[in-house]
């Protein structure tokens, strides 16, 4: 009878042991997803129109008003294309594109 007590003692913490790694993978990943730095903008000149695959894209702005003065000037060199500023980009290799948190254009 000591046995099957045993045999669930041991079952119930191999169950548990798994349950806290999973809680702590989960915790783990959405704290390494946190962006914590300066809020980063990209320029992003869209030479054929929004939906051509063709843009010219310039990162590293500090703020919005650089971004979208860049984007202007270059806009205006492709014949006043349409451009946007994106915030917090990264690349989406599903889309194969640029994926970002907010676009303006104003």
């Amino acid at each position: 009878m000591t046995t099957a007590k045993q045999s669930n003692l041991i079952s119930l913490i191999v169950i548990i042991g798994l349950l806290i790694a999973v809680i702590t993978s989960v915790v783990m990943i959405n704290l390494s997803n946190q962006h914590e730095g300066p809020v980063i903008w990209n320029s992003f000149v869209y030479k054929n129109g929004y939906n051509s695959a063709k843009y010219e894209m310039e990162t590293d702005f500090t703020d919005y008003e650089s971004c979208k003065a860049h984007a202007q000037t270059v806009s205006a060199k492709y014949n006043n294309a349409p451009w946007q500023c994106g915030s917090k980009c990264r690349f989406d290799s599903m889309r194969q594109g640029f994926e970002c948190e907010s676009m303006v254009n104003d």
